[in-house]
């Protein structure tokens, strides 16, 4: 079974929806597939590093983080 990829819209994420600006999905990633540098900054994506799993969409109250088929 092929992999799915992670997709972060930049577009729809909005840091300070997130308490203290700090990335909910960032925080629950444990493969720190998103880094945010700063509070209130938009996380970095490395998308080598997701399994796929689809926590942080979850997490993400913009909805601005897809995991496509």
């Amino acid at each position: 079974m092929p992999k799915r990829a992670v997709f972060l819209n930049y577009q729809r994420c909005e840091p300070q929806n997130c308490e203290q600006g700090v990335c909910r999905a960032a925080l629950l990633c444990k493969r720190h597939v998103l880094q945010q540098p700063q509070p209130y900054e938009a996380p970095e994506l490395n998308a080598e590093m997701c399994l796929g799993c689809a926590l942080c969409t979850t997490a993400c109250p913009s909805k601005a983080v897809q995991v496509l088929p």
